[in-house]
């Protein structure tokens, strides 16, 4: 955690969903889920992307379960091209319940964040893509930028350079936590 890569794929998807108007969605799934509340989000985000002439197919209740809510997800994605961000999955079980709901559609992409290599598997080789922690000049960088930003060039005052350089090993390379 706090290697960037929610941060690195809310940059992307903020930038191409443009490319995806009739339907993109951003779901957080975290360790604890219920697929049909995850199903139940798609739905509601994708539905509100249509237009509002057309009536949903479905409406997201108690009574809805997994195969009403894939394929009334499938009915709207059908012949249309969806950005889909599935974000913070923690098993190979949350994005398998999932993924009937946008198999097969053609033109599609789906990003999966993931700090667990299993899940990350799940993805073709050449899909995935690995973070590593910041070397120790460059977290010292982030870290003076981000801390000394009404400085000259945002450096570190000498004075301040031996404890900074403490709380930057500390950071270990973390982007999330040398941003004070």
């Amino acid at each position: 955690g706090g290697v960037g890569k929610t941060a690195l794929v809310k940059n992307v998807y903020d930038r191409e969903k443009v490319n995806f108007p009739d339907a993109h969605a951003w779901i957080v799934v975290s360790k604890e889920y219920d697929v049909i509340d995850l199903l139940g989000t798609l739905l509601t985000k994708i539905q509100h992307r249509q237009e509002s002439t057309t009536p949903p197919p479905l409406s997201v209740g108690a009574k809805s379960d997994v195969y009403d809510l894939t394929e009334a997800i499938n009915k709207i994605l059908q012949d249309k091209k969806c950005l889909i961000v599935l974000d913070d999955v923690w098993s190979k079980d949350a994005y398998n319940q999932m993924c009937n709901a946008f198999q097969g559609i053609h033109g599609s992409r789906v990003m999966i964040t993931t700090r667990m290599e299993d899940v990350a598997a799940l993805a073709q080789p050449k899909r995935r893509l690995v973070l590593q922690p910041l070397g120790s000049t460059e977290s010292f960088k982030l870290f003076c930028s981000r801390a000394f930003h009404s400085n000259l060039n945002r450096e570190c005052p000498l004075e301040l350079k031996t404890v900074a350089t403490k709380v930057v090993e500390r950071c270990r390379g973390l982007p999330f936590a040398l941003k004070p």
